[in-house]
C-alpha cells in the first residue's frame, strides 16, 4: 500500500546476470515467476510494465512484479544487470504487497551506479547472500527516494489531485475508477497511467488502501462484527471484505483484531 510507513524488504535470489555491449535483448517480452530488475549501467532501453511505459537510461532501472509481462527494446548498445528474485515486504502491521513497479530513478544516479558496480564486481567472487543484500539496498534506496518525494509535494497533475480528493471523500461508496477517470476528464488508461506515475500506485490500490485503513481502525478500536465493518467501509459483505483484507494484508481480519487490540 502507498502510505507513509516503514517498509522492510527481504529478498531471495532466483537468478542474476550481467551483459555488456548487447545490441538486443534475448526476448522482447518475458513474464517472470519472481520480481525482476533490469538496470542500465551504460546505454538506454525502452520498456513497458503494466500501464507504465517509457525509457530507462544509465543509472536507472525498471522493476517488474511477478506474472506481469515485461516488454523491452534496446536503444543502441547496452550494458545492463538482470536480477530475478523473490521479494517479501513488511510494515509494522505485518506483510504487505510491495507498492512500487516500473522505472526506478534517483536524483543522484551515482547511488545506483555505485550499487551496480559492486554487483558486477561481486558476481563471481562473493556469496549469493551479498548479491541479495545489494538488491535489497537498491530497493531501500528507492523506498527512501519515494518517501522524500511524498513529503515534498502532492500530485502535480491537477486531474490526479482532483481524483485523489474525490476517492478520499467517496472511498466507502460504490464508485468505480472508470467513474473517477470520467469525472477528471481522462480515459481510463490515461487516468491509470497518470495516477501510477504521480503516486507510484494504481488507482484501485490507492482506493483499497483508504478503505483498509478504516477497516484496520475499526478492527482494533471497536467490537463491531465484520459484517458491520464491511458495510461501513463500502464492501458488499463480510466474506468479500475478508478475502480482500487477507490478500492485501496477508493476515485475516480476526487475526489482525486479536493482535492489534488497543
Amino acid at each position: 500500500m502507498h502510505s507513509a510507513r516503514t517498509i522492510l524488504v527481504e529478498t531471495k535470489l532466483i537468478s542474476y546476470s550481467y551483459s555488456y555491449n548487447r545490441a538486443s535483448f534475448r526476448l522482447p517480452e518475458e513474464t517472470y515467476v519472481g520480481w525482476a530488475i533490469i538496470a542500465s549501467e551504460k546505454g538506454a532501453f525502452e520498456y513497458a510494465v503494466g500501464d507504465e511505459a517509457g525509457e530507462a537510461k544509465a543509472g536507472e532501472a525498471v522493476l517488474c512484479p511477478p506474472g506481469v509481462p515485461f516488454h523491452r527494446r534496446t536503444l543502441g548498445l547496452l550494458d545492463f544487470h538482470y536480477v530475478q528474485f523473490h521479494l517479501r515486504a513488511l510494515s509494522p502491521d505485518g506483510p504487505i504487497e510491495f507498492p512500487y513497479l516500473g522505472k526506478i530513478v534517483f536524483r543522484d544516479t551515482s547511488r545506483l551506479l555505485s550499487t551496480l558496480a559492486a554487483l558486477r564486481e561481486a558476481r563471481e567472487h562473493v556469496s549469493q547472500h551479498y548479491v541479495e543484500h545489494l538488491v535489497a539496498d537498491m530497493l531501500y534506496q528507492y523506498i527512501g527516494e519515494r518517501a522524500t518525494i511524498r513529503r515534498e509535494r502532492k500530485p502535480r497533475d491537477s486531474a490526479i489531485q482532483e481524483a485523489v480528493r474525490y476517492v478520499n471523500e467517496h472511498a466507502y461508496e460504490d464508485i468505480s475508477m472508470q467513474l473517477v477517470a470520467s469525472r477528471v476528464g481522462l480515459s481510463q488508461s490515461q487516468f491509470t497511467r497518470k495516477f501510477q506515475k504521480e503516486l507510484g500506485i494504481s488507482p484501485v490500490k490507492y482506493w483499497t488502501s483508504v478503505r483498509l485503513r478504516k477497516v484496520k481502525q475499526l478492527l482494533a478500536e471497536t467490537d463491531e462484527p465484520l459484517e458491520t465493518i464491511a458495510e461501513l467501509c463500502g464492501y458488499q459483505n463480510a466474506f468479500y471484505l475478508s478475502r480482500v483484507f487477507s490478500k492485501e494484508m496477508d493476515i485475516t481480519p480476526s487475526e489482525y483484531r486479536r493482535s492489534h487490540r488497543v
